[in-house]
């Protein structure tokens, strides 16, 4: 697989903002360090989301401006990915791991007939191409794979690679919003947030998590009420998804989500591999629990042995406290 034209990233807009995985796939095709990187913005207003990719290192930024994009429907996407790919020529297209990121991915191999990388934790440069690193079987096994076709479509697990500013003054290339009659077919009527106001996981910077030691599912709410005082998402350890006490969108680990926020504060979790390996990366690990031989003091920064029946609501009320005096 030729590397010539070098690798396009699909920005995926985020609250106004780009999310954290499309910074994360841009520093990652940067560090490659030989190929350009290309970034793809679709949106009603792609000013912002263009200085955000230049401040990241994008050597170039196709653009489609389009009150069309002003809510996400795949056509739209999938035809202008299409277009950009049509002008970088690249050999990899990078999409983020998200429900919309694999849509357009999927959508994008099939429109170029390329060869389809899902969920991939690993990019590198090997024997003139690029080479994808994929768990399996819930992370037990670590596939590396190629594609043989050029381009190469994939979608990136958030988290998985550093975010790191390298500013640049990107080349802006302005593309026509030609749309395929087909890729408008779908209409979106309403919008509904099951979950407005939640802090999203893979973009939050602090998180409060919760494992089997809470005791109860009654007992979540604990884990909760912290988030809430700190402004932080909120996780949980497969043990309690499995359990059916929280739903699974707040799984972490490697059969979950896998975060990287400044603060992770697990409380009653024993730390098995299978959680370490969605939050390691975390900048600060805070870990409350009872047995001071549970495997999460391993990795933990700071570690409190106790009963977090009692912690958790003391820090809480802490932090509330601490917020009404500022």
């Amino acid at each position: 697989m030729s590397t010539q034209n070098g690798i396009l990233v699909v920005a995926e807009p985020k609250d106004g903002k780009l999310a954290n995985v499309t910074l994360e796939s841009i520093t990652q095709a940067r560090a490659l360090a030989v190929w350009p990187v290309s970034v793809v913005v679709v949106a009603a207003e792609t000013a912002p989301f263009v200085a955000a990719a230049g401040r990241y290192g994008a050597d170039r930024v196709y653009v489609v401006e389009t009150p069309e994009a002003a809510v996400f429907r795949p056509g739209p996407f999938i035809d202008a990915v299409a277009a950009a790919a049509k002008a970088a020529e690249p050999a990899l297209i990078l999409c983020a791991g998200s429900p919309d990121g694999r849509d357009v991915a999927a959508g994008c191999a099939a429109r170029l007939g390329a060869g389809l990388l899902v969920d991939i934790t690993g990019l590198e440069a090997k024997d003139g191409g690029f080479v994808v690193t994929h768990p399996c079987f819930g992370g037990s096994v670590i596939v590396e794979k190629q594609a043989t076709t050029t381009p190469a479509v994939a979608t990136v697990r958030p988290n998985v690679f550093a975010r790191e500013e390298a500013p640049k003054d990107a080349e802006v290339v302005a593309l026509p919003a030609d749309f395929t009659p087909a890729g408008l077919l779908a209409k979106v009527l309403d919008v509904v947030c099951e979950n407005l106001g939640i802090v999203s996981l893979e973009e939050a910077s602090i998180i409060v998590s919760g494992g089997r030691g809470i005791g109860s599912a009654e007992n979540f709410k604990l884990v909760q009420e912290l988030a809430a005082a700190l402004g932080a998402a909120v996780g949980a350890s497969r043990a309690i998804v499995d359990e059916g006490w929280v739903p699974h969108q707040y799984q972490v680990g490697q059969t979950g989500k896998t975060v990287s926020p400044q603060l992770y504060i697990a409380c009653g979790i024993s730390g098995a591999i299978q959680h370490a390996a969605g939050m390691q990366t975390s900048k600060c690990i805070v870990a409350i629990n009872k047995d001071p031989e549970a495997a999460i003091f391993n990795f933990a920064d700071f570690g409190v042995v106790g009963d977090l029946l009692v912690i958790v609501p003391a820090l809480t009320e802490a932090i509330r406290r601490r917020k009404a005096a500022s």
